[in-house]
Protein backbone atom coordinates (compact mmCIF):
# COMPACT_ATOMS: atom_id res chain seq x y z
CA UNK A 1 0.00 0.00 0.00
CA UNK A 2 1.28 3.47 -0.86
CA UNK A 3 0.22 6.69 0.78
CA UNK A 4 1.34 10.18 1.67
CA UNK A 5 2.72 10.29 5.20
CA UNK A 6 -0.20 11.64 7.20
CA UNK A 7 2.15 13.30 9.69
CA UNK A 8 3.41 15.60 6.93
CA UNK A 9 0.92 18.48 6.61
CA UNK A 10 -0.68 19.19 3.26
CA UNK A 11 1.25 22.28 2.26
CA UNK A 12 -1.62 23.95 0.47
CA UNK A 13 -5.09 22.81 1.54
CA UNK A 14 -6.61 24.92 -1.21
CA UNK A 15 -5.05 27.21 -3.75
CA UNK A 16 -7.83 29.68 -3.13
CA UNK A 17 -8.26 29.21 0.62
CA UNK A 18 -4.53 29.12 1.43
CA UNK A 19 -4.24 32.88 1.10
CA UNK A 20 -6.69 35.74 0.77
CA UNK A 21 -6.47 36.34 -2.94
CA UNK A 22 -8.09 37.25 -6.26
CA UNK A 23 -10.65 40.00 -5.92
CA UNK A 24 -10.70 43.77 -6.18
CA UNK A 25 -9.14 45.30 -3.10
CA UNK A 26 -11.91 46.91 -1.08
CA UNK A 27 -9.41 48.70 1.14
CA UNK A 28 -8.10 50.98 -1.65
CA UNK A 29 -8.56 54.57 -0.64
CA UNK A 30 -6.83 57.91 -0.65
CA UNK A 31 -4.64 58.78 2.30
CA UNK A 32 -4.85 62.53 2.80
CA UNK A 33 -1.70 64.10 4.20
CA UNK A 34 -2.34 66.07 7.39
CA UNK A 35 0.58 68.35 7.98
CA UNK A 36 1.54 69.62 11.40
CA UNK A 37 1.65 73.38 11.79
CA UNK A 38 5.44 73.51 11.86
CA UNK A 39 7.18 71.17 9.44
CA UNK A 40 10.58 70.57 7.93
CA UNK A 41 11.42 68.77 4.71
CA UNK A 42 14.02 66.03 4.74
CA UNK A 43 15.64 63.78 2.17
CA UNK A 44 15.47 60.35 3.76
CA UNK A 45 16.90 57.62 1.57
CA UNK A 46 15.32 58.08 -1.86
CA UNK A 47 12.32 60.12 -0.71
CA UNK A 48 11.41 63.61 0.40
CA UNK A 49 9.21 63.88 3.50
CA UNK A 50 7.60 66.71 5.43
CA UNK A 51 7.87 66.01 9.15
CA UNK A 52 7.26 67.81 12.47
CA UNK A 53 10.12 69.95 13.66
CA UNK A 54 10.09 68.04 16.96
CA UNK A 55 11.14 64.86 15.11
CA UNK A 56 14.84 64.39 14.47
CA UNK A 57 16.89 62.37 12.02
CA UNK A 58 18.74 59.47 13.63
CA UNK A 59 20.18 56.01 13.00
CA UNK A 60 17.58 53.45 11.98
CA UNK A 61 16.77 50.57 14.34
CA UNK A 62 16.40 47.11 12.83
CA UNK A 63 13.18 45.17 12.26
CA UNK A 64 13.79 41.40 12.53
CA UNK A 65 14.00 39.79 9.11
CA UNK A 66 13.34 42.95 7.12
CA UNK A 67 16.40 43.54 4.91
CA UNK A 68 16.47 47.34 4.77
CA UNK A 69 19.42 48.94 3.01
CA UNK A 70 20.47 52.61 3.14
CA UNK A 71 18.02 53.01 6.02
CA UNK A 72 17.53 56.23 7.94
CA UNK A 73 15.05 57.13 10.67
CA UNK A 74 13.02 60.00 12.07
CA UNK A 75 11.72 59.94 15.63
CA UNK A 76 10.42 62.36 18.27
CA UNK A 77 13.49 64.19 19.65
CA UNK A 78 15.57 61.52 17.89
CA UNK A 79 14.58 58.76 20.34
CA UNK A 80 13.72 55.57 18.40
CA UNK A 81 13.15 53.36 21.44
CA UNK A 82 9.34 53.61 21.40
CA UNK A 83 8.23 55.10 18.09
CA UNK A 84 9.66 56.19 14.78
CA UNK A 85 9.71 56.14 11.01
CA UNK A 86 12.28 54.10 9.08
CA UNK A 87 12.88 54.77 5.39
CA UNK A 88 15.12 52.73 3.14
CA UNK A 89 15.21 50.23 0.31
CA UNK A 90 14.29 46.56 -0.04
CA UNK A 91 15.90 44.13 -2.49
CA UNK A 92 14.67 44.35 -6.07
CA UNK A 93 13.63 41.43 -8.22
CA UNK A 94 11.10 40.01 -5.75
CA UNK A 95 7.91 38.63 -7.36
CA UNK A 96 5.79 40.26 -4.66
CA UNK A 97 5.89 43.57 -2.85
CA UNK A 98 7.60 42.14 0.24
CA UNK A 99 10.69 39.90 0.46
CA UNK A 100 9.68 36.25 0.76
CA UNK A 101 12.32 35.76 3.45
CA UNK A 102 10.46 38.30 5.58
CA UNK A 103 6.98 36.97 4.80
CA UNK A 104 8.02 33.42 5.69
CA UNK A 105 8.68 34.40 9.32
CA UNK A 106 5.35 36.17 9.85
CA UNK A 107 2.76 34.36 11.94
CA UNK A 108 0.06 35.31 9.39
CA UNK A 109 -0.20 37.34 6.22
CA UNK A 110 -0.80 41.04 6.93
CA UNK A 111 -3.78 43.07 5.77
CA UNK A 112 -3.00 44.74 2.44
CA UNK A 113 -4.25 47.99 0.96
CA UNK A 114 -3.20 50.32 -1.85
CA UNK A 115 -3.01 53.95 -0.75
CA UNK A 116 -2.44 57.18 -2.64
CA UNK A 117 0.34 59.29 -1.18
CA UNK A 118 1.14 62.86 -2.18
CA UNK A 119 2.91 61.87 -5.39
CA UNK A 120 2.79 58.07 -5.59
CA UNK A 121 0.85 54.95 -4.77
CA UNK A 122 2.10 52.47 -2.20
CA UNK A 123 1.20 49.11 -0.74
CA UNK A 124 0.36 49.46 2.94
CA UNK A 125 0.58 46.48 5.30
CA UNK A 126 -1.06 46.43 8.71
CA UNK A 127 -1.64 43.71 11.32
CA UNK A 128 1.99 42.66 10.94
CA UNK A 129 2.94 40.08 13.54
CA UNK A 130 6.74 39.92 13.44
CA UNK A 131 8.41 37.54 15.91
CA UNK A 132 10.83 39.41 18.13
CA UNK A 133 9.40 42.86 17.35
CA UNK A 134 7.12 44.08 20.14
CA UNK A 135 5.73 47.18 18.45
CA UNK A 136 2.78 47.96 16.26
CA UNK A 137 4.12 48.04 12.70
CA UNK A 138 2.72 49.63 9.54
CA UNK A 139 4.80 49.02 6.44
CA UNK A 140 4.64 50.83 3.10
CA UNK A 141 6.39 49.67 -0.08
CA UNK A 142 6.70 51.27 -3.49
CA UNK A 143 8.03 48.85 -6.13
CA UNK A 144 10.65 49.91 -8.64
CA UNK A 145 10.70 47.73 -11.77
CA UNK A 146 14.27 48.78 -12.46
CA UNK A 147 15.81 48.34 -9.04
CA UNK A 148 15.30 48.28 -5.30
CA UNK A 149 11.88 48.99 -3.81
CA UNK A 150 11.32 51.98 -1.55
CA UNK A 151 10.02 51.03 1.89
CA UNK A 152 8.88 52.99 4.93
CA UNK A 153 7.92 51.61 8.31
CA UNK A 154 5.95 53.33 11.07
CA UNK A 155 6.27 51.57 14.40
CA UNK A 156 5.27 52.32 17.96
CA UNK A 157 4.90 50.85 21.41
CA UNK A 158 1.59 50.57 23.23
CA UNK A 159 0.42 54.02 24.28
CA UNK A 160 2.05 55.85 21.33
CA UNK A 161 -0.98 55.86 19.03
CA UNK A 162 -0.79 59.62 18.42
CA UNK A 163 2.83 59.37 17.33
CA UNK A 164 2.02 56.45 15.00
CA UNK A 165 -0.68 58.57 13.38
CA UNK A 166 1.82 61.40 12.99
CA UNK A 167 4.19 58.96 11.31
CA UNK A 168 1.46 57.95 8.86
CA UNK A 169 0.80 61.62 8.09
CA UNK A 170 4.50 62.07 7.35
CA UNK A 171 4.48 59.09 4.98
CA UNK A 172 1.49 60.60 3.17
CA UNK A 173 3.69 63.57 2.14
CA UNK A 174 6.17 61.29 0.39
CA UNK A 175 7.71 62.28 -2.92
CA UNK A 176 10.11 59.91 -4.68
CA UNK A 177 13.42 61.36 -5.82
CA UNK A 178 14.67 60.33 -9.26
CA UNK A 179 11.96 57.74 -9.85
CA UNK A 180 8.56 57.94 -11.49
CA UNK A 181 5.73 55.47 -11.05
CA UNK A 182 4.87 54.15 -14.50
CA UNK A 183 1.75 52.14 -13.59
CA UNK A 184 -0.97 51.96 -10.97
CA UNK A 185 -0.76 49.50 -8.11
CA UNK A 186 -4.54 49.22 -7.74
CA UNK A 187 -5.55 45.63 -8.60
CA UNK A 188 -7.30 45.24 -11.94
CA UNK A 189 -10.78 43.69 -11.51
CA UNK A 190 -10.90 42.00 -14.94
CA UNK A 191 -7.45 40.47 -14.53
CA UNK A 192 -8.39 39.27 -11.03
CA UNK A 193 -11.61 37.70 -12.33
CA UNK A 194 -9.83 35.73 -15.05
CA UNK A 195 -7.08 34.63 -12.70
CA UNK A 196 -9.69 33.48 -10.20
CA UNK A 197 -11.30 31.32 -12.86
CA UNK A 198 -8.01 29.59 -13.60
CA UNK A 199 -7.31 28.79 -9.95
CA UNK A 200 -10.86 27.70 -9.16
CA UNK A 201 -10.88 25.32 -12.15
CA UNK A 202 -7.64 23.81 -10.88
CA UNK A 203 -8.99 23.43 -7.35
CA UNK A 204 -12.15 21.65 -8.46
CA UNK A 205 -10.03 18.76 -9.69
CA UNK A 206 -6.93 19.02 -7.59
CA UNK A 207 -8.41 18.88 -4.11
CA UNK A 208 -10.38 15.62 -4.52
CA UNK A 209 -7.34 13.95 -6.08
CA UNK A 210 -5.10 15.07 -3.23
CA UNK A 211 -7.57 13.67 -0.71
CA UNK A 212 -7.68 10.43 -2.67
CA UNK A 213 -3.96 9.78 -2.18
CA UNK A 214 -3.92 11.16 1.36
CA UNK A 215 -4.88 7.78 2.84
CA UNK A 216 -3.36 4.29 2.34
CA UNK A 217 -4.15 3.21 -1.24
CA UNK A 218 -2.74 0.84 -3.79
CA UNK A 219 0.19 1.74 -6.01
CA UNK A 220 -2.15 1.72 -9.00
CA UNK A 221 -4.38 4.34 -7.36
CA UNK A 222 -1.40 6.54 -6.53
CA UNK A 223 -0.12 6.21 -10.07
CA UNK A 224 -3.50 7.10 -11.60
CA UNK A 225 -4.24 10.03 -9.26
CA UNK A 226 -0.73 11.49 -9.59
CA UNK A 227 -0.91 11.33 -13.38
CA UNK A 228 -4.24 13.15 -13.31
CA UNK A 229 -2.81 15.77 -10.94
CA UNK A 230 0.05 16.33 -13.34
CA UNK A 231 -2.47 16.90 -16.13
CA UNK A 232 -4.61 19.40 -14.19
CA UNK A 233 -1.57 21.44 -13.20
CA UNK A 234 -0.50 21.45 -16.86
CA UNK A 235 -3.94 22.72 -17.86
CA UNK A 236 -3.79 25.48 -15.25
CA UNK A 237 -0.36 26.57 -16.49
CA UNK A 238 -1.64 26.67 -20.07
CA UNK A 239 -4.67 28.72 -19.02
CA UNK A 240 -2.46 31.15 -17.11
CA UNK A 241 -0.26 31.62 -20.17
CA UNK A 242 -3.23 33.14 -22.04
CA UNK A 243 -3.51 36.02 -19.55
CA UNK A 244 -1.82 39.32 -20.22
CA UNK A 245 -0.36 40.15 -16.81
CA UNK A 246 -1.32 43.46 -15.25
CA UNK A 247 1.96 45.42 -14.89
CA UNK A 248 2.09 45.32 -11.10
CA UNK A 249 1.47 41.55 -11.15
CA UNK A 250 3.85 40.56 -13.95
CA UNK A 251 6.52 38.99 -11.75
CA UNK A 252 3.95 37.29 -9.53
CA UNK A 253 2.29 35.71 -12.56
CA UNK A 254 5.63 34.47 -13.87
CA UNK A 255 6.35 32.89 -10.48
CA UNK A 256 2.93 31.24 -10.37
CA UNK A 257 3.36 29.88 -13.90
CA UNK A 258 6.71 28.36 -12.95
CA UNK A 259 5.25 26.87 -9.76
CA UNK A 260 2.38 25.24 -11.67
CA UNK A 261 4.82 23.66 -14.12
CA UNK A 262 6.98 22.48 -11.24
CA UNK A 263 3.92 20.80 -9.71
CA UNK A 264 3.06 19.23 -13.06
CA UNK A 265 6.52 17.70 -13.31
CA UNK A 266 6.60 16.62 -9.66
CA UNK A 267 3.34 14.70 -9.91
CA UNK A 268 4.41 13.14 -13.19
CA UNK A 269 7.59 11.90 -11.52
CA UNK A 270 5.61 10.55 -8.57
CA UNK A 271 3.29 8.67 -10.89
CA UNK A 272 6.28 7.17 -12.70
CA UNK A 273 7.85 5.72 -9.55
CA UNK A 274 4.60 4.67 -7.85
CA UNK A 275 4.68 1.23 -9.46
CA UNK A 276 8.34 0.58 -8.67
CA UNK A 277 7.88 -0.04 -4.94
CA UNK A 278 11.30 1.55 -4.34
CA UNK A 279 11.13 3.37 -0.98
CA UNK A 280 14.05 5.72 -1.70
CA UNK A 281 12.67 6.76 -5.09
CA UNK A 282 9.19 7.26 -3.64
CA UNK A 283 10.54 9.39 -0.81
CA UNK A 284 12.46 11.60 -3.25
CA UNK A 285 9.43 12.00 -5.51
CA UNK A 286 7.21 12.81 -2.53
CA UNK A 287 9.65 15.53 -1.44
CA UNK A 288 9.48 17.05 -4.92
CA UNK A 289 5.69 17.14 -4.66
CA UNK A 290 5.79 18.92 -1.29
CA UNK A 291 8.33 21.45 -2.60
CA UNK A 292 6.22 22.09 -5.69
CA UNK A 293 3.10 22.66 -3.61
CA UNK A 294 5.07 25.08 -1.41
CA UNK A 295 6.12 26.99 -4.54
CA UNK A 296 2.49 27.37 -5.56
CA UNK A 297 1.61 28.53 -2.06
CA UNK A 298 4.37 31.15 -2.15
CA UNK A 299 3.23 32.43 -5.53
CA UNK A 300 -0.32 32.85 -4.25
CA UNK A 301 0.96 34.72 -1.20
CA UNK A 302 2.73 37.11 -3.57
CA UNK A 303 -0.63 37.91 -5.17
CA UNK A 304 -2.25 38.43 -1.77
CA UNK A 305 0.47 40.93 -0.90
CA UNK A 306 -0.23 42.81 -4.15
CA UNK A 307 -3.75 43.51 -2.93
CA UNK A 308 -5.67 40.64 -4.48
CA UNK A 309 -7.94 38.69 -2.20
CA UNK A 310 -10.54 35.95 -2.35
CA UNK A 311 -13.61 36.99 -4.29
Amino acid sequence: MLYFNRTVPLIVASLVAAVAIFGYLAGHRRSHPVRPETTLTASVGSVLLDYPSSWKSTAAPSIPGLPFSHAEALAPVGDTSHVGLIAGELPGGEPGALPRSFVSQLRALPDTAVVDLLGNQAYRYTQLDVPGFNHELILYTIPNPGGEATALACYGSTGFADDIRTCQHVVATLTLVGQSQSYELTPNPDYARRLTGTIQALDQQRLPLRREIGTPVTSATVQRASARLSAVFATAAESLSTLEPYPSAGRAQAQLAGALLKARDAYAAFAAVAAQRAPAALAAARTQVYEAEASVDGALQDFALLGYKQA
